[in-house]
């Protein structure tokens, strides 16, 4: 795995924005969900590393605790997850390393995290997944909030919150 600077990813994306304005969130979301499998694998060896077993055989909350853990280390930020009711899992962060721009501009969102998130949480689970970022600190939020469901549970909570 390569290690990029919070700074080189948000250049990175201030370029795109600025290049390709709001499509340049789906070649974000594409560069996330490709990379999503070696951050998985090194979470896997990092909890092996541990001592600890494969993502799969943790508990909902030695999961929860271990994949803030292993995001924080990384360099993402630090993060609460939490597993929540009807299916839908809440990923909160104050730092999260994508939310802040390199020359201190506001973007739209986490896309990149968005398409890392869905496919890394794809492989534990046998459901489809998705994800929705519904508060971004690089949009004035004081946290960045991404939900983790299925497509149609995120679609019924878009539908409510489109609907006020």
């Amino acid at each position: 795995m390569v290690a990029i600077s919070r700074e080189s990813l948000n250049a990175l994306r201030a370029s795109l924005f600025r290049d390709l304005g709001g499509n340049a969130a789906t070649y974000l979301q594409d560069a996330g969900y490709g990379g999503a499998g070696a951050v998985y694998d090194a979470f896997t060896h990092w909890l092996a590393a541990k001592g600890g077993p494969a993502p799969e055989a943790l508990s909902a909350d030695d999961f929860a605790r271990s994949v803030a853990e292993f995001f924080a280390a990384s360099g993402w930020g630090t993060l609460e997850f939490t597993a929540g009711q009807n299916g839908v899992a809440t990923i909160d962060s104050n730092d999260w390393a994508e939310a802040v721009t390199a020359d201190g501009s506001t973007l739209s969102g986490c896309y990149f995290t968005t398409g890392l998130l869905v496919d890394f949480f794809s492989r534990i689970t046998d459901a489809q997944i998705s994800v929705m970022e519904t508060e971004c600190r690089s949009m004035g939020a004081s946290r960045c909030r991404f939900l983790v469901g299925t497509p149609q549970r995120l679609q019924e909570i878009y539908d409510q919150m489109a609907a006020g």
